[in-house]
């Protein structure tokens, strides 16, 4: 069958479903699931394609009866699997940067802290320097003091980097209500910056 005649079969299958025929329907999916699995195989990561290709099948089950008639089925649900995947990288990103601000939070103590040649900084001075880090920053930055102590409130718990995130994000609002999650974490980022830099100087011993 060229392509042509499968455009037009998958267009018939389309209207047939949208007339409640549901077997017609249940072949439109099919056939739209066996298209939608190559093309995400080669954009996706192998663990994440069957995830992508059933977001995509469900947004066109959920929209295609209302859909516009200026373009087919094929091309029009071709875009919907586009859309699916754009946005599941941009939530792949999201994550990548929340997980590594809270990796580099964690790591701050062992990387920024005991970084000392003659090895007499113990893991009890590196905590009381950080500490005292932290408090110089929230007296120059009341946000960022508030965002850090419940950064290591959130750490008491033996939770993953996700947890910990989410719960240092429930605590934040709670006194800063007018940060919504994404400005908490450009909030976090810039606040991460200020105490590395910080850090840097009392190594250097310029505070």
């Amino acid at each position: 069958m060229n392509e042509a005649r499968t455009l037009e079969s998958l267009d018939l299958l389309a209207e047939r479903a949208i007339a409640d025929d549901e077997r017609a329907e249940a072949s439109l999916f099919e056939e739209l699931r066996v298209r939608f699995l190559p093309l995400a195989k080669k954009r996706v990561q192998p663990d994440h394609v069957e995830d992508v290709v059933h977001d995509a099948l469900g947004i066109v089950l959920r929209k295609y009866r209302d859909r516009s008639c200026e373009s087919g089925i094929l091309v029009w649900s071709l875009t919907v699997l586009r859309n699916v995947i754009g946005n599941h990288y941009q939530a792949r990103r999201r994550d990548q940067e929340r997980t590594i601000l809270v990796d580099d939070w964690q790591t701050v103590p062992s990387a920024s802290l005991t970084a000392d040649p003659f090895g007499t900084i113990d893991a009890d001075e590196a905590a009381d320097r950080l500490e005292f880090a932290i408090s110089e920053l929230s007296l120059r930055s009341p946000r960022c003091g508030t965002i850090f102590g419940h950064i290591l409130e959130s750490m008491v718990h033996e939770d993953g980097q996700r947890e910990i995130s989410q719960r240092a994000f429930e605590l934040v609002r709670r006194d800063l209500p007018d940060l919504t999650r994404n400005t908490f974490y450009v909030a976090l980022h810039r606040c991460r910056a200020q105490l590395r830099s910080l850090l840097d100087r009392m190594e250097l011993g310029h505070v």
